[in-house]
C-alpha cells in the first residue's frame, strides 16, 4: 500500500487496484492503471465518493466468456476491473471486460478460451 502526502499523490498512477492513502487529509484512492493519483474510496467529503458494486461469479470450466447480468447498476460504470482465480486457489489475470458490453445492468468477460476442466471464480469490482 502507498501512503504519502496529497501532492505526492497526484504524481503517480497506481496500479489497477493498488491502494493509496494520503497521511495529511486522510483519504483513501484504488488505482485503475490510468487515472493520475487514484480514484477517491473514501474521506473527504461524501459527494466525492466513488460508488463501487463488488460480487463473485462461479464460472464453468471450458467457457470463452461469461456474462453477467441483472446488477441493477444506478448508473453505467466508469470502470469494471475483474479478477480470475481457481476455486483451489491462485489469480489469472487473463480476463478481459468488452467495453462495448458494460450497461447498468451488466457486462461480458472475454476469457479467450484459457480456462480448463477447472471451475473459476470472477471477482468484479464496479466504479460509478
Amino acid at each position: 500500500m502507498r501512503r504519502g502526502l496529497e501532492a505526492q499523490r497526484s504524481l503517480i498512477t497506481p496500479d489497477a487496484g493498488e491502494p493509496l492513502f494520503t497521511t495529511d487529509n486522510k483519504q483513501f484512492f484504488i488505482g485503475d492503471g490510468t487515472t493520475a493519483g487514484g480514484l477517491l474510496i473514501g474521506g473527504g467529503s461524501p459527494v466525492t465518493f466513488v460508488q463501487k458494486f463488488r460480487g463473485t461469479q462461479a464460472i464453468a470450466s471450458g467457457v470463452d466468456s461469461v456474462t453477467l447480468t441483472g446488477l441493477g447498476l444506478p448508473s453505467v460504470p466508469a470502470q469494471v476491473l475483474v479478477t480470475m482465480r481457481k476455486a483451489t486457489g491462485g489469480l489469472n489475470l487473463f480476463a478481459v471486460v468488452r467495453d462495448s458490453s458494460i450497461s447498468a445492468g451488466g457486462f461480458t468477460v472475454d476469457l479467450s478460451g484459457v480456462t480448463d476442466a477447472t471451475t473459476y471464480k470472477l471477482d468484479y469490482l464496479v466504479i460509478l
